[in-house]
């Protein structure tokens, strides 16, 4: 393994001129994908092996260009997702499809069938980082290994660049003594991998604890053995254009604890458990809320312009079922591709909310979403009792609205919305042009439930 490079006060990039696309250096003896390669405008891009969920090529593109996938067999089907991109693609051959992209993008190349698909992430050429006062590097064509939990300090730029490969875990902030940290950003095309952990042990692939003024930018994270980026009680956080890719089990994409003022935008998250998760005061990451009078609310989250896929746990879009905070407010999805959303248990689903301990949850909305393949319930949102609860009393729920939602599945869809008591109810939530199978949903395909008031479905949409 080459040794990192730390370099303070300014940063070195050693680049070749960037045309339409960019393929990155790597080190010889970086992993190589045995089931698909990929050529971007006839040069050979890596594709590095993620596992069950499938292999990701990273690569830069600044205009168009145009992508051959192979594939190790025979190609029998095909399919190019998001489908609201309608990537248009032609067999070239037997083994071999090929397509043309107009800019950065995010895709999922499935060849016979769902399993391990080829995940495509064409990113736009990375900026260099506001200045810092530290700065490190890790630089295109290595490999590092930077063991559990690499300290990040406040005033840092993390740069990993593309074709970077750095093995092990990231943390910034101290949870004994919750002191804050601030203006870090961690950024570059690169990879980072949790598979050099030795299992089972599992650590956090990225965490940051009471950080302020943070951007996590261009990474793609494979490999994690838990949460792969975790925030805790964060202010003013931009996560842009961030890649996960697992199937690790409590492998969340992204988990906002107890956050404040945070955007996650232009993201692929694909992943066992939930893809996005929006929490209030549970202490996983060491950090004592309530001995250290930290505010644990959450509020002001937007997550816009995404694409997930949730596997056969947990949840797409998620808040809970951790509400140990006063309230979650203002969170908003707009705009969302959700390839795949297989959590068939009981509550699990593909918009969900469950609040399992005394949050007042308000004001949530899901715009613009549409769910490609859906299992479980459409919509679980409930005031209840769980395995993850602490607190006594129980919260409640209200102001949630529904609006340009369109769902498909093979299989039967629930809709389950259920308050706990009468001051822990579910109210005030409106379904506004909301379809499952181009069916529009009806008030009365909402069972009915004791706590649960003014929920509404307006007549007359398409």
């Amino acid at each position: 393994m080459a040794r990192f490079v730390a370099i303070a006060a300014a940063l070195i990039f050693a680049c070749a001129a960037y045309g339409a696309s960019r393929v990155y250096e790597y080190s010889p003896d970086a992993p190589r994908s045995e089931r698909f390669s990929l050529s971007v405008d006839g040069k050979d891009c890596l594709v590095y092996p993620a596992g069950g969920a499938g292999d990701v090529a990273p690569f830069d593109v600044d205009g168009g260009a145009r992508l051959r996938v192979k594939y190790f067999e025979d190609i029998k089907t095909a399919s190019v997702r998001p489908l609201s991109k309608n990537v248009k693609f032609e067999k070239s051959g037997a083994r071999e499809i090929e397509f043309s992209i107009d800019g950065p993008c995010r895709l999922a190349v499935e060849i016979n069938g769902r399993e391990r698909p080829l995940f495509v992430f064409a990113n736009p050429p990375a900026n260099p980082p506001a200045k810092r006062a530290n700065s490190v590097v890790f630089c295109a064509g290595e490999i590092y290994d930077v063991g559990l939990d690499k300290k990040i300090a406040s005033d840092t730029s993390v740069v990993v660049a593309g074709g970077a490969i750095v093995y092990g875990t990231f943390a910034a902030g101290d949870p004994e003594t919750a002191e804050p940290t601030r203006n870090i950003s961690l950024s570059g095309n690169g990879i980072i991998s949790g598979e050099t952990i030795p299992r089972p042990q599992e650590r956090r692939e990225i965490t940051f604890l009471k950080t302020k003024s943070l951007e996590v930018s261009g990474i793609t994270v494979v490999h994690p053995t838990n949460w792969a980026i975790a925030l805790f009680a964060c202010e003013g956080v931009k996560i842009d254009n961030v890649k996960v890719v697992s199937d690790s089990p409590r492998d969340d994409g992204i988990d906002l604890v107890s956050c404040k003022n945070a955007a996650v935008e232009n993201c692929f998250l694909r992943t066992r458990d939930d893809c996005i998760a929006v929490k209030a005061g549970v202490d996983y990451g060491g950090i004592k809320f309530f001995e250290t009078g930290i505010d644990a609310s959450s509020e002001n989250i937007l997550v816009k312009n995404c694409s997930i896929w949730n596997g056969i746990w947990g949840n797409a879009l998620e808040i809970g079922f951790e509400t140990r905070g006063d309230e979650i407010k203002n969170v908003s999805f707009e705009n969302i591709d959700i390839l795949r959303a297989l959590g068939a248990g009981g509550d699990e689903g593909v918009l969900t909310i469950h609040n399992g301990d005394r949050a007042k949850i308000s004001n949530i909305l899901y715009k613009d979403i549409r769910a490609e393949e859906a299992e479980g319930c459409a919509v679980n949102i409930r005031v209840l009792h769980s395995r993850y609860s602490r607190d006594k009393e129980r919260g409640s729920v209200s102001g949630v609205r529904f609006e340009n939602v369109s769902m498909r599945s093979e299989k039967p869809l629930k809709i389950k919305i259920e308050g706990y008591g009468r001051n822990s109810a579910v109210e005030n939530v409106v379904f506004d042009n909301f379809s499952i199978n181009s069916a529009p949903l009806k008030a009365g395909d909402i069972p009915p439930s004791e706590f649960a008031k003014n929920i509404s479905a307006p007549a007359g949409r398409p």
